[in-house]
């Protein structure tokens, strides 16, 4: 892999796909702009709310974990973000905080080429496993983790991030997918 210098959006290149949109590229993200963090945040406050990532959670983020962008070459806007997290109890395992797909593409398969690529990118850092809490009542997304990814639910937590929040763990045995 090389490092590639874009004005717009400092990172390294880990993929690309083909497909009906247009040419996407998976990015790792390494740094930022003031403008390319802003709409970081803006796509996963879009999706999520307030309970999307801002500023001070990001750029630690971006500094320190993995931040994974995909968006359509030569354009600005992001189609997909994915924050992973090194677990400090098991340094072979990755914990996915963020992931998601803009609304309006989802349910194209998309996601599943992202997640694959970026489940590709980590296990040639050397991780394991990944682990990663979803909505008990979001079909598309488990549908993607259990049955087209192989993840495998190990509880279900209740009132994980508050009352009736409720989350299912999950956790993919990464090894062979390198």
């Amino acid at each position: 892999m090389q490092l590639e210098k874009v004005k717009s959006l400092p990172k390294k290149v880990i993929e690309n796909l083909e497909g009906d949109i247009g040419r996407l590229t998976v990015y790792l993200v390494q740094d930022y702009s003031n403008q390319f963090l802003r709409r970081l945040v803006d796509f996963g406050m879009n999706l999520f709310g307030d309970l999307g990532m801002d500023e001070w959670g990001l750029v630690p983020q971006i500094r320190h974990g993995n931040v994974f962008v995909l968006k359509e070459e030569d354009k600005k806007n992001i189609i997909g973000l994915a924050i992973l997290m090194r677990d400090w109890e098991d340094s072979e395992k990755v914990y996915l905080f963020d992931y998601a797909i803009a609304e309006n593409l989802q349910g194209q398969g998309l996601g599943y080429h992202f997640l694959k690529i970026i489940l590709k990118n980590i296990a040639e850092q050397g991780f394991k496993r990944v682990g990663l809490t979803v909505d008990t009542e979001n079909v598309p997304a488990i549908r993607l983790y259990k049955d087209k990814i192989g993840f495998i639910t190990t509880e279900m937590s209740e009132d994980e991030y508050g009352k009736s929040h409720d989350r299912y763990i999950m956790d993919y045995e990464i090894v062979n997918d390198k």
